[in-house]
């Protein structure tokens, strides 16, 4: 299981149940520093001074309608993303929040009159979301006339003074935070009353100020109007200059009058003139075409031809019923004849007399368009004589005019900004007043203890991950064959000396073998018979090596462990101690004054005289002790006595040295059938067993792996498919 957290991350894979298991086998180092962040952060919040925070909000409204009937004389207020965010700046100025200290007496408060920030206040303000470092609004120099101790407060309101603008929109939040929840909400609707008064005070000050310009301007356009109207009255009495009327705007002398009547005159009398000539012409181009003369418009809608013509019609009518009932030579049909004929002249001599009346008409008007003409030369000839007069005449007209115009619209601005001065709208209103807060706005305990619970729980899920990498040891059966790529022949548990107290009486584990058969550790030892038996079906080994990687992680307890089990089986079986190092089997079994193997191979004695029988198994001590044992274990007469023993006994189990310390076990494995390789739970280094194990790989003698001294108590941390055993199926654990 100490695989999962890195075969997870390694192939992007998530397996809920490894998860579950690692969190149950790291629980405590994951909770221990969870609870201990959250412990450090709830002291902490308890020596930290609570603060409120009150918020009003500010309504910006500039005027778009006119009160007076014409614009305003100040620019109201623009509405344009820079100038609103100006206001917030206004809000936020050292003389508005001079105000509100002053009239608040805030300098007599201590909470902003003295500079107390503690270390754990000012190591939370790190923590406070949304804010920002703020510089004080005004910085002393050396010319600032402000006292100390009114800026340090100035400066203190102003870092617990929030104004943003919302959103997008018109409005302006004006927050105060404070220790004291009613002082924070006072303090909120303070500064917005300031800045209310402060916009009505610069509204009402700027009218005030324009109304006093427009008045000083007023009084000298007064002087100004009345020197140009004096000028011009004394030029006009100087040149014997008078005006056709006595008043009115458009004053003219009677010599410029009488050219312009004249001239208005000529103009019609020669429009006249063009359009009689225009008739006259279109009858005569007519008649010279032999065209119908009575189509001419004046012929057309002459009133005479007219009723002419509705007589020669009448006539048409009664001579056609006379024919028609008398005929054509009758008396009455001939004299309507006669008297439509004489219709028809009198139409023919009304067409000529109209056609004379246009050449008339045309001469009239001619001759009297001539006539005004020549009048109108002889009044410009006489009008010249004063043109110079004219020009300066007309040039302190238009001084005086534009003196006037002046006049009149400064007069009228003036009126305007007096009656603006008395009444002015607010351009800022307050909307939503401070309230004073329930609970406080920092610190926030709940977001800062659930923070500080994240930060435990990561930091323990950290320690877990990195205890689980730093952790080289095998903790299940599958982690041994994943890492190892060999079989596992089995996971032997560890038995404590409680367990293996029997009447009274600690055994060795041998002997517990033989004394409990059915516990689950004896159950272990057969499974690691079985696993060596089918190691190869057809030729079951008979000399059984066994080494591991160090010392001291079990492997010579295993291996008189199977001895015994298999002399239970009524097997005869050889134990032959093969570590002439250390001699541990030779020591626990109080044999190291016997003969031994070293006697056999270098001493020249018998097999017979070097082993010795235990109940039912049989015994190969080390001997006494040998300067070169890889010399030894390597002779022909070693391998002399593995044929021995191969002929006289059904298993022949060898307890080697360690394969990491010294080459005894790889000369071993020359003589054996079957290698065990023996791993300490959660003890055995991964890359140490996988480096041996290549050696025994090569020889193709490795018959398994044995996981030994399984704390089986601590084993279903590691999944609840890291072990299965026969424990399972007992009825007592030591029966």
């Amino acid at each position: 299981m100490e695989r999962s957290v890195m075969a997870m991350l390694a192939t992007d894979a998530i397996d809920l149940r490894e998860l579950r298991e690692f969190f149950r086998r790291h629980a405590m180092l994951i909770l221990a520093p969870a609870l201990g962040v959250v412990a450090l952060a709830y002291f902490a919040l308890l020596t930290v001074t609570p603060t409120y925070t009150a918020m009003a909000k500010v309504l910006l409204q500039p005027h778009k309608e006119n009160l007076f009937g014409t614009e305003n004389v100040l620019k109201e207020l623009s509405v344009e993303t820079a100038n609103v965010d100006s206001q917030v700046s206004i809000v936020t100025s050292t003389n508005l929040l001079r105000k509100v200290v002053e009239k608040e007496k805030l300098t007599e408060d201590p909470e902003f009159s003295q500079a107390k920030r503690s270390f754990l206040n000012v190591f939370f303000d790190l923590f406070k979301f949304g804010s920002e470092t703020k510089e004080g609004p005004a910085r002393q120099r050396y010319d600032n006339p402000i006292p100390p101790i009114l800026l340090r407060t100035i400066n203190s309101l102003d870092k617990a003074l929030d104004v943003q603008r919302v959103n997008r929109t018109l409005v302006l939040s004006i927050a105060v935070t404070s220790e004291n929840p009613d002082k924070a909400a006072y303090l909120a609707n303070a500064i917005s009353d300031a800045y209310v008064e402060e916009q009505l005070e610069a509204s009402y000050g700027g009218i005030k100020r324009g109304s006093a310009w427009l008045g000083d301007r007023l009084g000298e356009l007064t002087v100004q109007l009345r020197r140009s109207e004096q000028d011009l009255a004394d030029y006009r009495k100087a040149n014997n200059l008078y005006s056709s009327s006595s008043g009115g705007e458009d004053k003219k002398s009677l010599s410029e009058e009488q050219l312009s009547e004249l001239n208005g005159k000529l103009v019609q009398a020669r429009a006249e003139a063009a359009a009689t000539l225009a008739k006259f012409q279109q009858a005569v181009d007519v008649a010279s075409h032999h065209g119908n003369l009575e189509a001419v418009p004046d012929v057309l809608h002459s009133a005479v031809i007219l009723e002419l013509r509705r007589q020669q019609a009448e006539v048409v009518r009664k001579e056609g019923e006379l024919a028609s009932a008398h005929g054509d030579r009758h008396p009455l049909v001939r004299s309507a004849r006669a008297e439509r004929q004489q219709i028809n002249r009198a139409i023919d001599a009304e067409v000529k007399r109209t056609l004379i009346n246009l050449e008339n008409d045309y001469k009239v008007a001619h001759a009297r368009a001539e006539s005004l003409s020549k009048s109108l030369d002889e009044l410009t000839g006489q009008t010249g004589i004063d043109s110079d007069v004219g020009v300066k005449l007309r040039e302190l007209e238009r001084i005086n005019d534009a003196n006037k115009a002046l006049f009149e619209n400064v007069i009228s601005r003036a009126k305007i900004t007096r009656e603006q001065s008395n009444f002015e709208q607010q351009e800022a209103r307050i909307i939503s007043p401070a309230t004073v807060p329930d609970v406080p706005s920092f610190p926030k305990k709940r977001l800062i203890i659930g923070l500080a619970s994240i930060v435990g729980l990561l930091i323990g899920i950290g320690g877990a991950v990195a205890s689980d990498m730093l952790d080289a040891g095998f903790a299940t059966a599958l982690a041994v064959g994943e890492r190892l790529h060999q079989p596992v022949l089995g996971s032997v548990g560890f038995i404590s000396k409680h367990e293996r107290t029997v009447d009274g009486k600690t055994l060795a584990l041998d002997e517990f073998v033989e004394a409990k058969p059915h516990s689950r550790y004896a159950e272990a030892i057969q499974a690691v018979r079985v696993g060596i038996n089918m190691a190869d079906i057809d030729n079951p080994p008979k000399i059984i090596l066994i080494t591991s990687s160090v010392p001291g992680e079990g492997k010579s307890t295993l291996a008189r462990s199977l001895a015994h089990s298999w002399s239970s089986a009524n097997a005869k079986a050889l134990l032959i101690d093969g570590d002439l190092r250390r001699r541990t089997i030779t020591k626990e079994l109080k044999a190291t004054t016997r003969r031994g193997l070293v006697d056999y191979l270098a001493n020249g004695f018998s097999l017979d005289d070097v082993i010795f029988q235990q109940g039912g198994l049989w015994i190969l001590p080390a001997g006494f002790k040998s300067s070169n044992p890889p010399d030894i274990l390597g002779s022909n007469r070693m391998k002399e006595l593995i044929g021995l023993c191969r002929n006289r006994f059904d298993h022949v189990l060898i307890d080697s040295p360690p394969t990491a310390a010294v080459i005894d076990s790889r000369v071993l494995a020359g003589v054996a059938d079957k290698i065990i390789y023996v791993v300490q739970w959660k003890a055995t280094n991964r890359e140490i067993a996988a480096q041996n194990i290549e050696y025994f790989l090569s020889e193709r003698k490795l018959a398994g792996v044995v996981l030994n001294m399984v704390d089986e108590t601590k084993l279903p941390r590691y999944g609840a498919h890291a072990q299965y055993t026969s424990g399972r199926y007992e009825t007592h654990p030591n029966q």
